[in-house]
């Protein structure tokens, strides 16, 4: 059944627009990452340095607490806006399906989006790093590690991006609510509570283990994961409650 409600929610986005921000967000990221690094060569590069790494870095602090907070919060809208158009909420929770499942299934299918999202920046960030000529040789393992790093470190993002916006019918409360926690997450970058900050820590997942104030990785991912579980918990419990008529 989960399977299938997964498809219907698949199904449902696509009459959206959605990719257009799936899109642009990626570009904006890598484009002003790889220029901001160009126009601070020397700043950036030390002697040793992989240029691949250090222009990264970029990527992570554009993309981290700004743009990928934000395209949650619209995946997150997106993945309910159906429901609340012309009552859809109660026929879809009419049908022979548990409440916990719908739940999940939206936010499988909003990991999916985020996923793609991370699969795009990286393409692009390569395609665009070669075109501009970005120095030494690209190591492949340690910017897939990265990626995949901030895609782990927003769960618990996401999942919190979901509960709001499942209890919010106009799409713009959860927007507004979202980019007003975004911007003190630069701030929150450079102290130790940082790590803490759902807004920050996709940021610090993908930095470098010397460009990041993370120190202690497996408490970091501890909290990561326990606030993922937690807000999930919740999520689904709140959901399977509530008049959602």
């Amino acid at each position: 059944m989960l399977k299938q409600l997964i498809s219907v929610e698949l199904l449902k986005i696509r009459r959206s627009r959605f990719w257009i921000m799936m899109l642009l967000g990626p570009i904006i990221a890598v484009v002003l990452s790889l220029s901001n690094f160009f126009n601070n060569f020397d700043v950036f590069m030390d002697p040793g340095d992989n240029g691949w790494i250090e222009a990264w870095t970029q990527v992570a602090i554009f993309m981290g607490p700004f743009i990928l907070p934000i395209l949650s919060g619209i995946y997150a809208s997106l993945v309910c806006r159906y429901e609340y158009i012309s009552g859809g909420w109660k026929q879809l929770l009419a049908l022979p399906v548990s409440r916990s499942n719908v739940y999940i299934s939206k936010f499988i299918v909003l990991l999916v989006l985020l996923a793609v999202t991370q699969c795009i920046v990286f393409i692009l960030f390569i395609i665009l790093g070669l075109l501009s000529g970005v120095p030494h040789e690209i190591p492949w393992f340690s910017l897939i590690v990265f990626s995949l790093r901030g895609l782990l470190a927003t769960l618990p993002l996401a999942a919190i991006q979901l509960v709001i916006s499942i209890r919010s019918r106009n799409f713009g409360v959860p927007l507004a609510f979202n980019i007003a926690l975004t911007l003190p997450a630069i701030l929150a970058a450079n102290t130790s509570l940082g790590q803490f900050y759902p807004w920050t820590q996709p940021m610090l997942a993908m930095s470098p283990t010397d460009e990041t104030p993370i120190q202690s990785f497996p408490l970091f991912y501890t909290v990561v994961i326990g606030v993922f579980i937690a807000t999930m918990v919740f999520g689904i419990r709140n959901f399977t409650k509530r008049d959602m008529t």
